[in-house]
């Protein structure tokens, strides 16, 4: 079992992927230019994705559920989710089972309020987040695994994150993992069940231009880090991934 998660800052100079399929370009070509520019790149980023971990020349059919989720047709397929947050989008593939994946432009650098206020969170964490060096980074990526959790189940209700003691409930999912981190400018959550093993980042630059980044046991080191782990899994089991 292994998941990916790529992300793209998006480049109007960039042209789009060559793998795109025809039903994707013909779906683009009804929607406001804003929202096409973002819809193309995020099915580029998946198309291109796909074609370097597992040599898939065009992108496969996608479907979308009532909900809005978009899967791919083929249920033999690997499950992803898509996130974007001003001019980058992010996209996470796994291999078993299902994934959400959620990122933010880190606010702090530019001294913006929160858009959410602490009322959003559970009294746990508040505490958690008001325990944190920098609060407002702390509460966006509380943020971010609530809603890759909502893209992963389509519940609000059924979440409860326990940061303090590193660990995460979801109704009807025995097994599930969550990872967020905070780079720089970048702030990104991702959930998956049953479980996210090893997690393996890219930056995309552009056809055969990916760049593999950290590792995550390296980030889980650094003592300056804000790296959280949060999962179902006995402590034990966990300390043995990644």
């Amino acid at each position: 079992m292994a998941t990916h998660f790529a992300r793209w800052t998006i480049n109007p100079k960039f042209p789009f992927s060559s793998r795109l399929n025809e039903e994707c370009l013909a779906r683009s070509q009804h929607m406001p230019e804003h929202r096409r520019s973002r819809f193309l790149a995020s099915r580029s980023l998946l198309a291109e994705l796909l074609h370097m971990l597992y040599g898939i020349q065009q992108l496969p059919e996608i479907l979308t559920t009532a909900a809005g989720r978009p899967h791919f047709a083929d249920p033999s397929l690997m499950d992803f989710s898509i996130a974007y947050a001003g001019n980058k989008v992010g996209v996470l593939v796994t291999t078993e089972g299902r994934c959400g994946l959620d990122i933010e432009i880190n606010q702090s650098f530019g001294h913006l309020p929160s858009v959410v206020s602490d009322s959003t969170f559970r009294s746990n964490e508040s505490i958690w987040i008001n325990n944190q060096k920098n609060p407002g980074e702390a509460r966006a990526q509380l943020r971010t695994l609530h809603q890759s959790a909502f893209k992963l189940t389509n519940r609000e209700d059924s979440l409860q994150l326990l940061p303090g003691a590193g660990r995460i409930r979801v109704r009807c999912q025995s097994e599930i993992e969550a990872i967020s981190d905070v780079e720089g400018l970048l702030i990104w959550g991702c959930v998956v069940s049953p479980a996210i093993e090893k997690l393996n980042l890219w930056e995309f630059e552009g056809p055969q231009n990916w760049h593999s980044l950290w590792d995550v046991k390296s980030r889980y080191r650094d003592p300056d880090g804000s790296i959280i782990r949060l999962t179902s899994m006995s402590s034990e089991k966990a300390l043995y991934q990644n």
